[in-house]
């Protein structure tokens, strides 16, 4: 009898201590240089919930992590065509509207869209584009095209984001394609380019390809606009560049996968991060573009500039990128081909 009550007794303790723990924290699965510590820590001043963060640099990356459903994430940021994807596979947790009032903030125009439409299982939070930064010490004259991440004489100087989809869409708007082409023939001839461009690559990088330019490391980098302007910002050698034959536009959004364990607290993290000042703050921070309206009234004027907030004509070739369903395992094998010859 002793020994039974001693067992249940530790089965109770394991299971108070967990359902403690699950109360008291959030596990957030977030960009590389999204969030600053203060904005973590002031939520956990205000709410008394620890933020446990991780980082990633992709979302595939994204991906193979929810798939496995080794990792217990409450929140995650997956750009606009990987919520199609977790839609489709049943990995994310349907969005209780009711929790998050500071919806109210979000500009209609990047709510409803195609690959959420009725924002169902995903809150807008960051907008940008991909482009390219290069060093006017080094390069000189303004390239407006992607053409120069492709020009021998940059040979050991150029920077390309360790991401298969972004790359493609480099290659693709190259050939005059959308960057969402499913044709098998013009995935080939892209395949040919990227394949041709290896060799003067210097190196893939999604997670330092800002310090890489800044360092002179690299002459020429191809990037996200957030740190790629921050940079650009900061010093006067670095130029960000729309390419003229457009490119991708993205969304980043709040999630909350289907294997979370803390799904009140994810909430209530999202809702934290929607406030216009905390949204103005990591927008600063980051260098991303909010779509949060009212945050705007927090930032400071020279943030708001037409390289952080493109306007229509800028981006009038820039697409979202869409779920290539099966295409996608074609692409997986072509990037895989590329990257190990």
């Amino acid at each position: 009898m002793r020994f039974l009550t001693i067992v249940l007794f530790s089965i109770f303790t394991l299971i108070f201590n967990s359902c403690s723990r699950s109360k008291n924290e959030v596990n957030v699965y977030v960009w590389s240089d999204y969030l600053s510590q203060d904005v973590i820590e002031e939520f956990e001043k205000e709410t008394g919930i620890k933020v446990n963060l991780d980082t990633y640099d992709s979302n595939e990356a994204l991906l193979e992590k929810l798939q496995t459903g080794v990792s217990k994430y409450d929140v995650v940021v997956p750009s606009d065509y990987m919520v199609q994807i977790l839609i489709r596979q049943n990995l994310l947790h349907e969005i209780d509207k009711a929790k998050i009032p500071n919806l109210k903030h979000i500009n209609p125009r990047f709510l409803n869209l195609q690959y959420d439409p009725e924002n169902k299982f995903s809150v807008p939070f960051f907008w940008g584009t991909t482009g390219f930064a290069y060093r006017k010490d080094k390069v000189g004259k303004l390239p407006e095209t992607w053409s120069v991440l492709f020009d021998e004489k940059y040979k050991g100087k150029i920077l390309m984001l360790d991401d298969m989809r972004e790359c493609f869409a480099v290659a693709l708007k190259l050939l005059g394609h959308s960057i969402n082409e499913t044709d098998t023939s013009i995935l080939l001839k892209a395949k040919e380019i990227l394949a041709n461009q290896k060799k003067l690559v210097k190196q893939y990088n999604s997670s330092g390809f800002d310090q890489a330019i800044l360092s002179g490391d690299v002459w020429i980098a191809h990037g996200w606009s957030g740190q790629l302007v921050k940079i650009a910002e900061s010093d006067s050698n670095i130029v960000y560049v729309l390419p003229k034959e457009g490119g991708t536009l993205w969304i980043d959004n709040l999630a909350i996968p289907k294997s979370a364990d803390n799904i009140e607290n994810a909430h209530i993290f999202i809702n934290f991060l929607l406030k216009p000042e905390i949204s103005a703050r990591v927008s600063e921070f980051s260098g991303y573009a909010t779509v949060n309206e009212t945050a705007k009234k927090f930032i400071n004027q020279k943030y708001l500039t037409k390289q952080r907030y493109p306007d229509e004509e800028a981006l009038k070739n820039f697409e979202l990128m869409q779920d290539l369903g099966t295409v996608t395992k074609l692409l997986d094998r072509f990037w895989t081909e590329i990257k190990s010859q």
